[in-house]
């Protein structure tokens, strides 16, 4: 039996098996992400923080500033000061709530520019510290440094000499006036130098040193002179400025200086209140 007849260009049919498996992973589901419950109240917290420090500042400035000016109301009424006066209060760099909470101002400052005391003006620096809140009660200290320029300590003249002065300047620690004395139809320069000082009431000028023209001498060796008391007497006295009258009755002059051409006067006022009558009624000179 013949053979089938296969053609030329076929080929056979082969059957191939896979050798290999494709395998497909897919990737476990990640779990769903946890929301963060803390967040919220934190983020409030934060923002109730913030409020409260803005309401302390703004309250701790309208703290400072209600109590600037009641200081300042206070030191006008206690030494007459004319209202409209330039004073410039510093209550310091502390809060002011705070040191309230406390009872008391820690430390306080004023600054005045002009300041009458007597028949001189010059220029006060008030230093205060432990002001109570309340200004019925004492305070721990008080001093107030008037400082009086030369041109204005030449106001005194009259207080300082019962002559009539040709000059008076600060120097050395001293106060030296200068008139010129008529002797023997001849004119002397005579010189004094005052040392100043407190006392009951004001201010002592006490003549320490005499210069005759060039000569120099000590207002002991010169009181021992026969007939000179005659001649400078009117120098060789100690005299006294009473400025009792313009300040509170719990204000006191407790040192006098001169520093460089600067007539400097302390004034103690420990214990005073604000409110209390050492600073609302006047103080008094004592009797001639």
């Amino acid at each position: 039996m013949a053979e089938p007849i296969v053609p030329k260009n076929e080929q056979p049919t082969e059957q191939f098996e896979p050798s290999q498996t494709l395998v497909i992973e897919v990737p476990p589901e990640k779990p769903a992400k946890r929301r963060r419950r803390w967040m919220g109240p934190l983020i409030a917290l934060v923002i109730v923080i913030i409020l409260l420090l803005v309401a302390f500042f703004v309250g701790d400035a309208l703290a400072r500033q209600y109590a600037t000016g009641l200081v300042k109301e206070k030191i006008v009424a206690a030494l007459k000061l004319d209202p409209d006066s330039e004073i410039d209060v510093n209550l310091g760099d502390g809060s002011i709530l705070l040191q309230a909470a406390t009872g008391s101002l820690d430390d306080l400052r004023v600054h005045i520019p002009e300041f009458t005391l007597g028949e001189v003006t010059g220029e006060a620096e008030i230093t205060a510290l432990g002001v109570p809140i309340d200004t019925a009660k004492p305070l721990e200290k008080m001093n107030i440094e008037v400082t009086v320029d030369e041109a204005n300590v030449q106001k005194l003249s009259g207080y300082l000499s019962g002559l009539d002065l040709t000059s008076i300047a600060l120097q050395d620690q001293l106060i030296r006036i200068s008139t010129d004395i008529d002797v023997l139809f001849s004119t002397i320069p005579v010189s004094v130098d005052l040392e100043p000082s407190a006392t009951e009431g004001g201010i002592s000028f006490e003549p320490v040193t005499v210069l005759l023209g060039d000569q120099q001498l000590s207002v002991d060796d010169l009181r021992a002179i026969p007939g000179i008391s005659g001649i400078v007497g009117n120098l060789l006295g100690s005299r006294t400025v009473c400025v009792a009258s313009y300040l509170p009755q719990g204000l006191v002059v407790d040192d006098v200086t001169v520093v460089g051409s600067d007539l400097v006067v302390s004034i103690n006022g420990d214990g005073v209140a604000l409110d209390g009558v050492g600073l609302s009624q006047q103080g008094t000179c004592p009797p001639a």
